[in-house]
């Protein structure tokens, strides 16, 4: 579904459809929704375009941008990959990052700020529960 919508935005931007793009296109659908280093990427396409250079795959994640077909984040020096362009918050835990949907505190924010919001990234880190379980399970008695 995101692949098809960014084949038909590149198709309509001029963007010629190179066999490169196309992976890369199927990469981000399949791994994007884990918000992927552009690093993993990177790894990723190397498998099947070895001699693809970090710098032409960064720019062409930046024209993803452009076309709005995704965002850049910057959690703890690394830069990922967001192809949820809604206005969402996005809840890390133990290095994963999760989507967060919520329209109602989205229009809550909008209405503290006076103005409508096009992104809004909220990272909130919280302790896992699970390993709060295994630490207690770990720690002597």
């Amino acid at each position: 579904m995101w692949k098809d919508l960014a084949i038909e935005r590149l198709r309509k931007s001029k963007f010629k459809l190179t066999p490169q793009r196309f992976k890369l296109l199927e990469i981000i659908e399949k791994i994007g929704y884990k918000h992927p280093t552009i690093c993993e990427v990177h790894e990723q396409i190397k498998l099947d375009f070895p001699t693809m250079s970090f710098s032409t795959l960064y720019s062409n994640i930046l024209n993803l941008k452009k076309l709005n077909l995704l965002e850049l984040l910057n959690l703890f020096g690394k830069t990922r990959i967001d192809i949820n362009v809604r206005p969402h918050i996005n809840i890390v835990e133990n290095g994963i990052v999760r989507d967060l949907n919520d329209d109602e505190l989205i229009e809550k924010i909008e209405e503290k700020i006076g103005r409508k919001v096009k992104i809004v990234n909220v990272i909130v880190e919280s302790e896992c529960i699970k390993c709060e379980k295994d630490l207690y399970m770990l720690s002597p008695l």
